[in-house]
């Protein structure tokens, strides 16, 4: 579907720098996670959002053009879809999710305090994998990023819960943070990104 069409934008000198980013984080994201799983240290669960993100971010941005070709890097296809992503924003929209992520290392992994920061930062997750599938479905074309989306975000977020919940979270507190987070992902999405010529394509 419109496969010739792509974002002017997506070799930007600064897309490519933040696409080294993406890569050199996941890696060191890697091996610091293999690392706290070989000391069975508590922090491996504080370190498993940034490990999906950063998975994710690459899938989107290398590992989908390289296997599919440039035509599902993932501002052609957020450009076929109806959002016109500046380089500016690859770099504005990228950085804010790592800020939560890093932010819950400075809390306890064994109270509840961390496992509701947690299903706040995996809904934000969850919302985002919903998105990819929900444009998928609707295009019948298959999202960048579609795959860490549905194989590490959800059953991130289902851990959350579970989680929450052995540490004695209500059920309330779960579903306001979830709401939160899906809120904020939204929120996100709204302020940094604007549609795109080729907005028609959605109808």
């Amino acid at each position: 579907m419109h496969s010739n069409i792509m974002n002017p934008f997506f070799q930007d000198p600064l897309v490519l720098s933040m696409q080294n980013v993406f890569l050199a984080a996941f890696l060191i994201v890697s091996i610091i996670l293999i690392l706290l799983k070989r000391k069975e240290s508590p922090y491996l669960l504080s370190i498993l959002p940034l490990f999906v993100l950063t998975f994710h971010q690459v899938d989107e941005y290398i590992l989908s053009p390289l296997l599919l070709g440039n035509e599902y890097h993932f501002l052609n296809w957020a450009y076929r879809s109806g959002l016109d992503i500046s380089p500016i924003e690859v770099v504005s929209i990228n950085s804010f999710g790592y800020l939560p992520a890093l932010i819950i290392f400075l809390f306890n992994p064994s109270t509840e305090l961390f496992a509701l920061l947690f299903t706040l930062i995996t809904s934000a997750t969850l919302a985002n994998a919903m998105f990819h599938l929900g444009l998928s479905t609707a295009q019948i074309e298959y999202s960048p990023g579609m795959v860490t989306a549905l194989f590490l975000f959800l059953p991130l977020y289902i851990k959350s819960v579970l989680l929450a919940s052995e540490r004695l979270a209500s059920l309330k507190q779960i579903f306001v943070c979830s709401l939160y987070g899906f809120g904020i992902h939204y929120i996100a999405c709204l302020l940094y990104t604007s549609p795109s010529p080729r907005d028609g394509l959605l109808s």
